[in-house]
């Protein structure tokens, strides 16, 4: 039996709740107080059903944490991730997810609609033309630098 754990705004003892999903069911944990909802790993994923925005979520984490939570789980420090105006903290230990009240509602409303965070992944695919330009910059130097 999983120990049950305490909610990382209220402290108080989460309640275990089954979710109906394509596939087993998924058990999550939800503060009977401030009704946020904890998510293991890969939990968030079966539960929208649209990898993409799931992906999108969990892509983006750096090591400067703005996050006020500790990870109710494993006790590991936290991140935010946002999808557009959906804010979720993320465990950078082991990648549980938080959702404040209403924030399933706005991540399932952007899942429903194709959410995919184009506007990032414009900045990736400029950042990785930048760094492909800078490896053949550099690798033509070093070509330059042999041949001489």
């Amino acid at each position: 039996m999983e120990k049950t754990i305490e909610c990382p705004r209220c402290w108080v003892e989460m309640k275990k709740e089954e979710v109906d999903v394509l596939g087993p069911n998924v058990i999550i944990d939800v503060c009977p107080k401030c009704l946020g909802i904890w998510f293991d790993n890969n939990e968030l994923k079966k539960i929208l059903g649209d990898r993409k925005l799931a992906n999108y979520l969990t892509k983006r984490i750096g090591t400067q944490s703005e996050s006020k939570l500790v990870c109710p789980r494993c006790g590991g420090l936290m991140d935010l991730e946002y999808a557009e105006d959906v804010e979720i903290d993320v465990c950078l230990v082991c990648n549980g997810a938080w959702l404040d009240y209403g924030e399933l509602e706005g991540l399932k409303k952007k899942s429903e609609a194709g959410y995919t965070g184009d506007r990032d992944k414009k900045a990736v695919e400029e950042w990785e033309e930048m760094m492909a330009k800078q490896r053949r910059r550099g690798l033509s130097s070093l070509f330059g630098r042999l041949i001489r």
